[in-house]
């Protein structure tokens, strides 16, 4: 081999090893405290002791603060968050079944809820609550 041809050889192996260098430093600085904890595994957490309330598989119902429009963004995705974080459970967004998970932002009467057929059964804290629904056998 030419001595010119190993100069440029040894030249774009240390281009190289220099620029695989710089992008693990870069990367490294980046990556130095651990990623914050994300919405829906913080979401999810807050729902563990609702979970162990529950049987393991079933079909439960699901309702949220009264007047919410069925297709308000936000009030889906935790509809989705909430049956996720209680799978194998199946939730569907309506409270016809025997057991339903009220997700509430607003301060509900249990009153009110007794009035339209449902017993508090267990409340949870941070507006969620597990109730029977009485119409229901």
């Amino acid at each position: 081999m030419q001595p010119r041809a190993v100069a440029a050889t040894l030249l774009v192996a240390a281009v190289s090893l220099f620029s695989a260098y710089r992008l693990f430093t870069q990367t490294a600085d980046a990556y130095t405290q651990a990623p914050a904890v994300d919405g829906v595994t913080e979401y999810t957490g807050r729902l563990q002791a609702l979970k162990d309330a529950l049987p393991p598989t079933g079909v439960i119902g699901y309702m949220t603060d009264p007047g919410t429009p069925a297709n308000n963004t936000d009030a889906v995705a935790e509809h989705h968050i909430i049956q996720y974080a209680l799978a194998p459970l199946v939730v569907v967004p309506n409270a016809n079944q025997k057991y339903v998970v009220g997700n509430f932002h607003k301060a509900i009467a249990t009153g009110s809820l007794r009035d339209q057929g449902f017993k508090l059964v267990r409340e949870f804290g941070n507006g969620i609550a597990l109730l029977e629904n009485e119409k229901v056998k």
